[in-house]
């Protein structure tokens, strides 16, 4: 009976004294999480990254991951690792380009995107998922509004169509209703 106690009580101190998740074992800190561009225009993000895997990493080894964001307006191109570079473990790297992005030429002006980026290394290490915003810049593209003649009109045409529907019929002569 006090041996089944005794498994008891170490199997419940296994379950719920569990270690803190760890920190994220790769960070990217961008130097502008937030930008307004123009339709057809484009930009370079620029970060550091930190590195607390456990290992050296050369710039070429990490690779960034991008989701949520609509693919027919922003095409993300990764620029991390073109020129290769170490970030000792437990170091932060220096200012680097991380990505280049096109915005669509046909980008409706006044709309905002955000896109979800991450880094992952060759020895499975993850960062925290970082968001870019992406404000397509300057004033919505004006709606034209229909002159006034063709306004009135429509409402003239209306008011007469039910200014007739409304009229009472005549009867007819023999007294029937058709």
């Amino acid at each position: 009976m006090r041996l089944n106690r005794c498994a008891t009580l170490l199997f419940a101190m296994a379950v719920f004294w569990s270690a803190p998740a760890p920190a994220s074992l790769l960070t990217i800190t961008p130097a502008v999480h937030t930008i307004t561009l123009a339709p057809g225009s484009a930009w370079d993000a620029t970060g550091t990254i930190t590195n607390l895997s456990g290992f050296d990493l050369l710039s070429t080894e990490i690779f960034l991951e991008f989701s949520g964001y609509p693919h027919h307006m922003l095409a993300p191109q990764q620029r991390l690792g073109g020129i290769e570079f170490t970030i000792g473990n437990r170091t932060i790297s220096g200012l680097t380009e991380l990505f280049h992005v096109d915005i669509a030429p046909d980008a409706v002006r006044g709309l905002a995107w955000s896109m979800d980026v991450f880094a992952a290394d060759i020895h499975g290490n993850f960062s925290d998922v970082s968001t870019f915003s992406f404000l397509i810049g300057g004033q919505a593209a004006a709606v034209p509004e229909p002159s006034t003649v063709p306004l009135v009109s429509a409402g003239l045409i209306a008011l007469l169509a039910g200014a007739a529907l409304a009229r009472p019929r005549a009867g007819h002569p023999n007294g029937l209703r058709g």
